[in-house]
């Protein structure tokens, strides 16, 4: 146990992280009930990806899906069409708390439900976001079932939560566990329609970065931040620790985006934000309990901090072998 554990342990038990327990709870528990999922059952069944996927590991921090949200977000929103439809067709801004129950609830059925458990929920999505469409400026219209912009949205989201977790939770995630990373999410995209994407990391940056001549900072970017700064899945904090969660969200913008849409920290803030964001990693854990992922790894017959103790490194196969060297 490094002095990090014991002093996130230490903290957990304090009063003042009451606060922040009982907001958590609260996210990961939606009031829709369209979206509550059964994560026990059927036993044994390990749904799309299993306790032994980087993809269970990743989103079973509280911090992956807090921060690695935002910098997704932020280069969705920037896009015209993505953009128009959150704020055309969300509630975001006056259902805060709603909408990242839903949010949250949709990204935790497909990693964690079984896929008899999950099935309701992901025809409820694609129901409701079969209604988001609208014009864009150059005459155009844009549809939630748009397959590259559902590329986007995928790759976009599933860069964000990779980035979370590899700058704040586990800084030494070998190369191996990047590459079962990218071929786990290119296979989750059947919840949500079968649309092409890349299924490697290199590919995964090209297209995201193929996509820069058409984001811009938008009102909508702004309108998402104003929105980022007031509430956080740990409810309200000091002005201060707000800021701080975003600027932590910012921090895994890529370079070029940051240039491109306007956004800049200074060294300082970076590396206070990372030491702060690597003690929450090791904090909110230890604030939650019965979250999706502690549920399915009942269902599996394993205990429920099996997805906070190191895992066994994946051995690269032959064909991720020739991915890493270009084979």
């Amino acid at each position: 146990m490094t002095m990090l554990d014991i002093a996130a342990a230490a903290a957990a038990a304090l009063p003042i992280f009451g606060t922040a327990r009982q907001s958590l709870a609260r996210a990961y528990t939606p009031v829709d009930p369209a979206y509550v999922v059964d994560y026990l059952g059927p036993k044994g069944d390990p749904g799309d990806f299993g306790p032994d996927s980087i993809t269970w590991r990743i989103f079973a921090n509280p911090l992956v899906f807090m921060i690695g949200a935002f910098p997704a977000v932020v280069l969705q929103m920037a896009e015209e069409g993505v953009g128009s439809g959150v704020e055309t067709h969300s509630n975001y801004k006056t259902d805060t708390l709603g909408r990242l129950q839903r949010t949250l609830s949709a990204a935790m059925a497909t990693t964690y439900a079984s896929k008899s458990a999950k099935a309701a929920l992901m025809k409820e999505v694609a129901q409701r976001h079969a209604k988001v469409r609208g014009p864009l400026a150059d005459g155009g219209r844009y549809t939630a079932f748009d397959p590259d912009r559902m590329a986007f949205v995928h790759l976009t989201a599933g860069y964000g939560f990779a980035q979370a977790y590899q700058r704040y939770v586990n800084p030494g995630m070998t190369e191996a566990e990047k590459v079962k990373l990218a071929s786990e999410s290119a296979n989750s995209t059947r919840d949500y329609g079968r649309y092409e994407v890349p299924t490697t990391q290199a590919e995964i940056d090209a297209y995201i970065r193929s996509w820069e001549p058409r984001l811009e900072r938008r009102p909508a970017v702004d309108n998402f931040i104003e929105v980022a700064r007031r509430d956080s899945s740990m409810g309200k904090t000091h002005p201060a620790i707000q800021e701080m969660l975003v600027g932590a969200g910012i921090d895994l913008l890529p370079d070029w985006a940051k240039d491109k849409l306007g956004f800049h920290r200074t060294p300082a803030q970076v590396a206070r934000t990372t030491a702060m964001m690597r003690f929450l990693a090791k904090l909110l854990p230890r604030l939650v309990k019965d979250t999706p992922p502690i549920l399915a790894c009942r269902r599996m017959g394993l205990p429920d901090d099996y997805l906070f103790k190191p895992a066994p490194k994946p051995a690269l196969t032959r064909s991720a072998e020739k991915v890493l060297i270009g084979g």
